[in-house]
């Protein structure tokens, strides 16, 4: 365990901010506290990362939502790219360290990303109080830190 705050969780909070109206993100500044506590153990964020992913098809699906079905096929090969890409990078621009990025963890900023596109197309389709964001925050804080991959 180390004494950084959860990757998934401080970018998809990150990300979310960025497009939230000033009234939604003083909701999303009440969770500062509880996401600057949370734990970058890797099994917890290949679970969060997981449910990032999971929550982002779930918002697809819904009947409201399902316009966004195709764009979300789309994008999703588009957030594959682009994880594939941060992985490469990040290995070339600091060669000398030996720094790799795992498929893993490529798929887990892929999965976190895919989400907060989702998030902001569908806030942009109707607006943000359709966009259930504080669900899947609240459910990657409860993710326990011993949490085993697809549990």
């Amino acid at each position: 365990m180390t004494d950084e705050p959860s990757f998934v969780i401080t970018h998809l909070v990150e990300g979310l901010a960025e497009g939230m109206p000033e009234g939604t993100r003083r909701i999303l500044d009440t969770y500062r506290d509880q996401v600057a506590a949370s734990s970058s153990e890797p099994a917890a964020e290949w679970h969060r990362a997981f449910l990032c992913a999971r929550w982002a098809d779930r918002v697809v699906s819904l009947p409201e939502h399902h316009h966004l079905a195709q764009e979300a096929a789309r994008s999703a090969e588009a957030v594959r790219l682009l994880g594939e890409a941060v992985s490469t990078e990040l290995g070339r621009l600091v060669p000398e360290a030996g720094w790799r990025v795992s498929a893993g963890f490529a798929a887990e900023i892929a999965w976190v990303y895919e989400a907060i596109r989702v998030a902001q197309k569908v806030a942009a389709a109707t607006s943000w109080d359709a966009v259930p964001w504080e669900s899947l925050l609240q459910e990657l804080l409860r993710v326990p830190v011993e949490a085993a991959p697809g549990a």
